[in-house]
């Protein structure tokens, strides 16, 4: 075995400027080289996999900026029909999460526990009893972020178990979701947060989560490009106009040479009604939503017609995003100004 390490360390060499481009500050290429290599010692059954989906699920770190020698739980090699494919652990969620100023938290929900939640309204109260082994009847994510409202996601039991009668790895013994004890708490979890990344702001983030789900709910293999953002199965998934991997983490990538100019398509303006597309982006997503916010409340001063103005004229997807505040400060505000007749 040492000698074929040592023929993929020789071949993953002519790789490292293209994972450098993509890692930027993360972390130096030879550490990305090394976790790798160590996850293959952990594992040799990669080495029997097709060796440009080892290539390809390295990439797939490097884009996503997490380690993958299996220790600290971020992420895995696992092969996966002989193909090596990359799988995301808690820890590479919470790591990318907290790069997004965001603070991911979760768990399941037993017989006997206190739950309700609100989805309208972002808000969980979830009282579990101490020692409680009662059945498992749902399970929540929440995201929390200091200049934001919160999002949340509640899966009931029914949901989790449909994805793990899809998922490849529960049909393995050792799968965790075979694990009544821990293994299937920590996967119902893990399968409310990845739901939770799609109601996020756009970034990285989302690339992971359909990556993870199209191998966890749709048995295919996936992996992430820097030009063409998640293949699955062979496939691009542009039936949307889905940002690249490279557009997402533009701000990390080194400079280029004329003929790598292609790696790097322009990054998309999230704007209202598209305004601006094709230019550069000028504000990250955070500052972003945070002017909007700021928007409805200058608009909400001015009572519910302007507010209502106001909220009309976001995009869909910030709507969404800012629903929370909408009905709990704004909509408040705005009527608080009405009922005073203090409307300009």
């Amino acid at each position: 075995m040492n000698q074929d390490i040592a023929i993929l360390e020789k071949q993953m060499a002519p790789l490292a400027p293209h994972f450098a481009q993509v890692l930027g500050t993360t972390m130096p290429v030879e550490r990305l080289i090394r976790t790798v290599i160590v996850s293959v010692e952990r594992a040799p059954k990669l080495l029997q996999c097709d060796r440009q989906s080892l290539f390809n699920a390295a990439m797939s770190a490097a884009v996503l900026g997490l380690e993958v020698d299996g220790v600290t739980g971020q992420a895995f090699l696992i092969p996966f029909k002989n193909r090596a494919q990359l799988v995301i652990g808690y820890k590479g969620m919470n790591t990318l999460a907290a790069r997004a100023e965001l603070t991911i938290s979760g768990a399941v929900v037993r017989d006997g526990d206190f739950f309700e939640f609100d989805l309208g309204a972002s808000t969980i109260s979830h009282k579990p009893v101490l020692n409680n082994k009662g059945r498992i009847v749902a399970a929540w994510a929440r995201a929390a972020h200091l200049r934001r409202p919160p999002v949340i996601v509640v899966l009931g039991i029914d949901e989790l178990l449909a994805v793990k009668a899809k998922s490849p790895g529960a049909k393995m013994p050792d799968s965790p979701w075979n694990d009544p004890s821990l293994g299937f708490v920590a996967q119902c979890e893990k399968t409310a947060k990845r739901r939770l990344w799609r109601s996020l702001p756009l970034s990285v983030m989302q690339l992971a989560a359909r990556m993870d789900e199209a191998v966890n709910e749709q048995d295919k293999p996936a992996w992430i490009s820097p030009e063409r953002g998640v293949i699955i199965d062979g496939a691009a998934t542009d039936a949307a106009p889905t940002p690249t991997a490279a557009a997402l983490i533009g701000s990390k990538l080194s400079p280029q040479s004329p003929g790598d100019a292609a790696m790097t398509p322009p990054r998309p303006v999230i704007g209202q009604d598209g305004a601006g597309a094709g230019d550069d982006i000028k504000e990250n997503d955070s500052d972003r939503l945070d002017r909007l916010d700021n928007a409805l409340s200058d608009a909400a001063k001015r009572g519910m017609e302007a507010l209502q103005a106001c909220w009309e004229s976001l995009d869909k997807a910030d709507r969404v995003i800012l629903k929370p505040a909408l009905e709990r400060r704004h909509k408040r505000a705005a009527r608080r100004v009405d009922d005073a007749g203090d409307v300009p």
